[in-house]
């Protein structure tokens, strides 16, 4: 099993943890979900605006990052199909990461701290496995990292 391999198969883990722990906040009435829909579909979209926007920064799509992205969020893309949604929705997801993406947890760690470590760490591998997926790291894509970091 290669490096990339190892960081999806946890990360794969870790989300599951996390969207179980999404779960447990929605029992306990923790989540405003009349206000934000499902907690774990809300996070799930940051994540995901996260990835896109990260394969999207270096203008490459690789095939390591479109395997993430099928393996991890259930998806079955090809690279032309990933190249469609970027000429259709670029700006889009763009604009929802910037607009969300911390807001977004910053209202997490409100709600639960240890549920926001956990959803760190998440980000922190997603950031490390787009980042290595296709063996580049341009200086657009370094810029988006260096603008994603959680405090």
């Amino acid at each position: 099993m290669d490096r990339l391999q190892i960081l999806t198969e946890s990360f794969k883990t870790k989300y599951e943890s996390f969207l179980a722990g999404c779960d447990s906040l929605e029992l306990d009435d923790k989540w405003n979900k009349a206000e934000y829909g499902e907690m774990d579909v809300f996070y799930e979209n940051e994540l995901l605006s996260v990835a896109l926007s990260l394969i999207a920064a270096d203008g490459r799509i690789g095939d390591g990052e479109v395997r993430f992205l099928n393996e991890s969020f259930g998806f079955a893309c090809t690279e032309e199909t990933l190249r469609g949604v970027f000429d259709t929705l670029g700006d889009e997801i763009d604009g929802y990461f910037d607009a969300h993406f911390k807001a977004g947890y910053a209202m997490l760690k409100g709600v639960n701290g240890k549920l926001a470590a956990a959803y760190k760490e998440l980000f922190g591998l997603l950031c490390e496995i787009i980042s290595a997926s296709d063996g580049v790291i341009g200086d657009e894509e370094k810029e988006k990292l260096a603008l994603l970091v959680l405090e």
